[in-house]
C-alpha cells in the first residue's frame, strides 16, 4: 500500500497492494462500513455461512442507543422552538421532507435522510443536522456513552467545546476546561461520513467542517474533523498523524473497493478476495466470528492472535515469513532483543560476508556510525564476527521495521503454544507482591450513566486467623449525576476512613483494583463533583492504592490477554455466578432496576452483588497466589529450547521472492 493508505491497526488485513475497484455496481453505504472490520463488509457479501444472532449484550446496547437518542429529541423539543423532527413512510419521502426543511432554514432537524450519494455510494441518516451561521448544515449524533472526559493537566487532550441544547449551534458552543473531548474513532468516522454527504449535496456549512456528539452528559461536544488527532501506520514503518477526514475517505474507500472485489468473486471465483480475517477488539460481536476464527486458528493460529498483534505488526511479520504462531514463537529472542535495541544486525552481517571469523566487532568501528550499537553487541557477548553471523538472519531481518515489541511477542507466542496456561516472564526470579495489614480489595460496577456500585473486600491480617468483610455501596435509584455522587462520597468516607484508622494504629494500609483505569476514571469524577481532587488525586498516586493488574503484568505472561477472568481460574478461584462478566451484568443491572416484578429486581439483583463480591475476591486470591506459588510457575525461557530451532534462513529467502 502507499504512504497513503490508512487502515485502521485494528482492521482485516489486504491480500495485495489495492488499487481502485469499479464501484459502479456497489450499492450505497452507510457511515457504519467505515468504522468496521473490512472482512465483516466482505462476508456480508459472501454470506460464507449463516451469521450468528445479535448477543442480548449487544442488542441491549442497540435499544439503549435508541432509547437515548429517543429522549435527547424530547429534551431538544422541550428546550429548543422550531425542531422539526422528521417522519416519513419511506427513505424517498424522508429525503424529500429534509431537503425541504433545510430549503425553508429549520434550525435543527431530527432525524432526517441526506440525498443519497450515488457516485460516492453514500447514504445517511445523522441525528441532528444544525444550522451554522451563513448557511448549510453540520451533522450530530446522539450516543449511548460519555462524550466528555476530565480534564488532566499532564496531559493534552481535545478541547470540550460544547453548546447546550437550548443553542445548540457551533457558534454558542464554548471551551469547558474542566474536561476534554472523548477521542471515539467510531463516532467521528461516522461524523466524516455525513460531512461528505452534505459536501457532495452542496448542504455543507462553509466554516470548517465540525460534527457534534451528544453524550450522555447532554451537552453537544464538537470535533474539528479536520484536525490532525490520529496516529496510523504507513508503508514507511512510522507513524502518520491524520485527520478525521482523511482517515474517513481512506477507510470508506477501501472498504467499497472489499465489497466491489467479493461482488466480483461471486460471480468468477478468479477473482481475488481484499480481504483475511484478523483477530481485532470487534470480533466477539461480529456474526461472522465463528467463521473467521476457525480460520485464524487454523494449524498453530494466525499471528494476530498474540495479543497486540494488529493489522500493522501482521503486515510486518508477513513480509519477512512469519505467518503464524509458530514460526513467530521460533524467532530467535537473543537476535530480537539486540534489533529491539537498535542494533541494525542485517546490515552488519552483510558487511563482514566473506571476512575472517575471528574478527573482534569492534573493527566494525571504521564503517559502522553508532558506537553505541557496537557497545549492545558487546553487552550481549556478541563478540566476534563469528558470533555476529551466528544470529538468525529472519530475526534480524526485522531491523528495517519499527517492532520494539519483538521479543515481548515472541514471548506470548511462545506462551500461546506452551503446555503451561501461565509463565512467569523472562528472568523474574521472585515474584514481589505489595501486601499490608489492613487490605481493601476494590471493584466498581457501572454502566453507561456512570458508578451504581462500589463493591470492597476487607482482610485484616494483625490477627492469627485473617478476617475478612464484603462492603457494598450501590444505589438501585435511576442513575444520574446527583445520584452517582451520594453513593460514590459514601464509598470514599469510608474508604478514607479505613485508611486514616489504620494509620493511626500503626497499622499498613493498601487498596487493591484489577485495571485501574475505570476505577481511576470514576474517582477523578467524583473529585471533581465533590471539590475534592487534590485528596483523591493524592490517593490515587500514593502507595496506598495498587493496581494489581500492572503487579500481574510485571511479573507474568500468557499466550492471551492477563484479565482477571483469565488469571483468577489459574489461581484456583471461580465464581459464583454463571457466566461472570461485564456484559452480563448490565442485563442484570437493567433488571435489577426496572424489572416488573419485586423478584425479578431482588434477583438481579442479588446476581449483581453475588458477581462483584467475586470480583474482589478474586483479587485477594490472585494475590496470595502469586506470594505463595508465583516463584513456582514455569519461567517462559523455560521454552527456549522447545522453540530453540531457529527458522531456517530459507524463510527469509522464500519471502524476498
Amino acid at each position: 500500500m502507499s504512504d497513503a493508505d490508512s487502515t485502521r491497526s485494528t482492521a482485516a488485513t489486504a491480500l495485495a497492494p489495492v488499487t481502485r475497484r469499479d464501484i459502479s455496481g456497489v450499492s450505497p453505504q452507510g457511515g457504519y462500513v467505515a468504522k468496521q472490520c473490512p472482512v465483516r463488509a466482505q462476508n456480508n457479501v459472501l454470506r460464507p455461512c449463516q451469521p450468528l444472532p445479535t448477543s442480548a449484550e449487544l442488542e441491549r446496547r442497540f435499544e439503549r442507543g435508541r432509547k437515548f437518542e429517543r429522549d435527547a429529541v424530547d429534551q431538544l423539543e422541550e428546550v429548543l422552538a422550531g425542531v422539526l423532527v422528521a417522519t416519513a413512510r419511506d427513505e424517498h419521502e424522508l429525503e424529500a421532507i429534509t431537503v425541504g426543511a433545510i430549503e425553508d432554514g429549520v434550525s435543527v432537524i431530527v432525524g432526517g435522510r441526506l440525498p443519497t450519494d450515488r457516485v460516492g455510494k453514500r447514504a445517511g441518516k445523522p441525528d441532528l443536522l444544525v444550522a451554522a451561521d451563513g448557511g448549510g448544515y453540520r451533522p450530530v449524533d446522539a450516543k449511548h456513552h460519555m462524550a466528555l472526559e476530565l480534564a488532566e493537566t499532564e496531559r493534552q487532550g481535545i478541547p470540550a467545546l460544547c453548546s447546550s441544547l437550548a443553542q445548540p449551534a457551533l457558534e454558542d458552543a464554548t471551551v469547558d476546561d474542566q474536561f476534554r473531548a472523548k477521542r471515539r474513532e467510531d463516532d467521528l468516522l461516522q461524523l466524516a461520513h455525513y460531512q461528505r454527504m452534505l459536501e457532495t449535496a452542496g448542504l455543507a456549512a462553509a466554516s470548517g467542517r465540525w460534527g457534534g456528539i451528544i453524550g450522555t452528559e447532554g451537552r453537544i461536544v464538537w470535533y474539528d474533523l479536520d484536525a490532525a488527532i490520529w496516529r496510523t501506520p504507513s508503508s514507511t514503518g512510522r507513524q502518520k498523524v491524520r485527520t478525521t477526514m482523511e482517515r474517513y475517505d481512506f477507510e470508506f474507500a477501501f472498504r467499497l473497493d472489499v465489497i466491489a472485489a467479493a461482488n466480483a468473486h461471486l460471480s468468477d471465483q478468479s477473482v481475488d478476495l481484499l480481504a483475511v480475517p484478523v483477530a481485532i477488539d470487534e470480533c466477539p460481536q461480529c456474526p461472522w466470528r465463528d467463521y473467521c476464527r476457525e480460520r485464524l486458528e487454523a494449524g498453530s493460529g494466525d499471528v494476530s492472535l498474540v495479543p497486540r498483534v494488529g493489522w500493522r505488526q501482521r503486515r510486518v511479520h508477513l513480509a519477512h515469513g512469519v505467518r503464524d504462531r509458530g514460526e513467530l514463537a521460533r524467532l530467535d529472542i537473543r537476535t530480537a532483543r539486540l534489533v529491539s535495541d537498535g542494533v541494525n544486525v542485517a546490515e552488519m552481517q552483510l558487511l563482514i560476508e566473506g571476512l575472517p571469523p575471528e574478527t573482534p566487532v569492534s573493527d566494525l568501528a571504521v564503517v559502522v556510525r553508532s558506537k553505541k550499537q557496537l557497545a549492545t553487541l558487546e553487552d550481549a557477548s556478541v563478540r566476534t564476527f563469528a558470533d555476529l553471523a551466528a544470529l538468525d538472519r529472519t530475526t534480524a531481518s526485522y531491523a528495517d521495521s519499527v517492532m520494539a515489541t519483538l521479543p515481548q511477542q515472541i514471548d506470548l507466542a511462545r506462551a500461546a503454544l506452551g503446555p503451561a496456561p501461565i509463565y512467569r516472564r523472562r528472568d523474574v526470579e521472585a515474584v514481589f507482591v505489595p501486601r499490608a495489614d489492613i487490605e481493601v480489595d476494590v471493584d466498581m460496577e457501572n454502566v453507561e450513566q456512570g458508578v451504581y456500585l462500589w463493591g470492597a473486600l476487607v482482610a485484616d491480617r494483625t490477627a492469627r486467623a485473617t478476617t475478612r468483610e464484603y462492603k457494598t455501596f450501590v444505589t438501585w435509584e435511576p442513575l444520574d449525576q446527583q445520584v452517582e455522587l451520594e453513593n460514590s462520597l459514601r464509598f470514599w468516607v469510608w474508604l478514607s476512613g479505613v485508611r486514616d484508622t489504620a494509620m493511626r494504629e500503626g497499622l499498613s494500609f493498601r487498596a487493591y483494583c484489577y485495571n485501574a483505569s475505570a476505577e481511576n476514571t470514576y474517582l477523578h469524577r467524583l473529585g471533581v463533583a465533590a471539590r475534592i481532587l487534590e485528596e483523591v488525586t493524592a490517593f490515587m498516586r500514593s502507595d496506598h492504592w495498587v493496581d494489581l493488574l500492572q503487579v500481574v503484568n510485571a511479573n507474568l505472561i500468557t499466550g492471551g490477554g492477563l484479565g482477571l477472568k483469565k488469571v483468577a481460574p489459574s489461581a484456583g478461584f471461580s465464581w459464583d455466578v454463571e457466566d461472570p462478566g461485564g456484559g452480563a451484568s448490565m442485563l442484570r443491572y437493567d433488571l435489577a432496576v426496572n424489572g416488573a416484578k419485586e423478584q425479578e429486581r431482588e434477583q438481579a439483583r442479588a446476581w449483581l452483588l453475588t458477581y462483584n463480591q467475586g470480583d474482589v475476591e478474586a483479587t485477594l486470591a490472585i494475590r496470595e497466589w502469586l506470594e505463595h506459588e508465583g516463584a513456582l510457575l514455569p519461567r517462559i525461557d523455560s521454552l527456549d529450547s522447545m522453540f530453540g530451532g531457529q527458522l531456517s534462513n530459507s524463510t527469509l529467502e522464500t519471502a524476498e521472492r
